[in-house]
Parts: C-alpha cells; structure tokens; sequence
C-alpha cells in the first residue's frame, strides 16, 4: 500500500492564501471550456413580447451587437433580457384581477353547495348522549383533577375513567351491527 505524503502545514496556508487571492478573478472567456461558456444575452421579438404565455425559446433571438458610440445609454440597455418573463407589463395576477365576472354575482347554475348538516340526534337517542358526556366530561374531570388536587385519592379519579371507558363503550354499541353493501363505499359525487 502506498502511503500518502502530507504537505506541510506552511504548503497548504500558501496555497490557501493564493486561492482566496484569487477568489474574485475571472476567467477570460476562451480560457472556459465550452460548457462553460457564457451564452450571448437573447432579447424577444417584438411578437413575443405581446403573447404572455406560450414557449418562447423559439421567439427568441440573440441580441444584435451594438456599436461602440460615446451616446449614453439607458440603464435598462445594460440589463441582460430575461427570457422567462415575456411581458414585464402584463402578470398573471394581471389577468386573474382583470376579470369581467363581478364577485358580488353568484352563477346560480355553477359551484358546489355543500349539503346541509345532518342534525344532532334526538334527546331519546341514550347512547348518543351517553358516548358524548362520557368521552367529554371523564377527559375534563381528570384534566381537573391533575391540575387542582394532585393529591385526591382514588372515588374521583375512579368515577373519571369509568366515564371514559363508559362513553367509548356507548360509542361502540352505537355503531350499525351490519354493514351496507355499498359498492361506492359511500363517495358522493
């Protein structure tokens, strides 16, 4: 097995401070490989800046050279073209607020309308009740337990969990004893 030679630690400061020297130095362009080479900035046509959506590579082209004049120039002909974003004038959200429908109508013959609830059972309805106060008020008295007499003894804390165990046992005798045969396992369109 060959063994590796460690630099010496002044090798590798020396070539740490050359390459934080040389952090911020470009390369120049023929010295790139080509696929690394910038590519020329592309400006849209003027008929891909009215469409606002749809492929524009295709309406893309490179931008011509401009000649070396002492006119000065706008600030915006510096900036390089964005390709993603043909019209900077028009957003989708634009479109979207730009909408004739006015918000306060209502079509009557599209949307969705929920069904209403379906009501609470009847006062009659014992295990509904039963299922209910024991699964709300068995949790509540031991809430109230823990938190205002850490140290009570066992009737209450008894009388909590049969709560409990009483509303889930409601809850499960309340449950169907046979099942629908519903092919569509009860979706609703």
């Amino acid at each position: 097995m060959v063994e590796r030679q460690h630099p010496d630690e002044e090798d590798v400061d020396a070539a740490f401070a050359s390459i934080v020297a040389r952090w911020d130095d470009e390369l120049p362009a023929e010295d790139l490989p080509d696929h690394e080479r910038p590519e020329p900035p592309v400006d849209p046509t003027p008929a891909a800046r009215r469409q606002s959506t749809g492929d524009v590579r295709g309406a893309l082209r490179p931008r011509d050279p401009r000649p070396d004049t002492d006119e000065p120039r706008s600030p915006a002909a510096d900036e390089p073209a964005v390709p993603w974003r043909v019209d900077p004038t028009h957003s989708v959200a634009d479109a979207l607020l730009s909408s004739d429908d006015d918000p306060g109508q209502a079509d009557d013959g599209e949307g969705f309308t929920p069904s209403p609830p379906a009501p609470l059972p009847p006062r009659t309805d014992r295990l509904f009740w039963g299922a209910l106060l024991g699964l709300v008020l068995g949790p509540l008295l031991l809430v109230w337990l823990v938190a205002t007499r850490p140290d009570s003894g066992g009737w209450l804390t008894a009388v909590a969990i049969a709560l409990v165990v009483g509303g889930f046992a409601c809850l499960v005798l309340r449950q169907p004893s046979n099942r629908d045969d519903d092919p569509t396992n009860g979706a609703r369109v």
